[in-house]
Order: structure tokens, then C-alpha cells, then sequence
């Protein structure tokens, strides 16, 4: 288990680390970079903020459903 602090996780980009210069309202449920142009669910943007900022890979969590484990990231 790790920690991660929950600051601007909906500000920031999960794409390429971006910070929006405004925080969203609760009403926007879509996340829009202006620097790189990436348009994401605000909830999986923050979600994926959260695992980057834990040191895990967040490339390919997208296939899994709730209640399965999740792949084997160790090589």
C-alpha cells in the first residue's frame, strides 16, 4: 500500500503532467488539457494522477473490471 496525497490530482494531466491553471468545478465531469490536448473522464484522469504519483504503471488497467485482480506488473 502506498500513500499519495490528493492535492490537484483533478488538476493535474495524467498524460503528460500538466496543471490546469483553474480548478474544476464539481459539475465537469471531464477533464481537457490545454497543453497536450488529452480529453479523459475527470475521474479516471485523477485515478490515474493517484497511481503515477504511487510509482505504478497505469497503462493497461483499463480492461480490468471490479473484482478482478489486478495483472502482474512485475517482470
Amino acid at each position: 500500500m502506498r500513500l499519495v496525497h490528493p492535492a490537484h490530482t483533478t488538476m493535474d494531466c495524467a498524460w503528460c503532467g500538466a496543471r490546469a491553471k483553474h480548478a474544476l468545478l464539481l459539475s465537469e465531469r471531464t477533464y481537457a488539457c490545454s497543453a497536450c490536448g488529452v480529453v479523459s473522464p475527470r475521474d479516471k484522469n485523477s485515478a490515474r494522477v493517484m497511481l503515477i504519483r504511487a510509482g505504478l504503471n497505469p497503462d493497461g488497467v483499463e480492461g480490468v473490471r471490479p473484482g478482478q485482480a489486478l495483472p502482474d506488473l512485475a517482470a
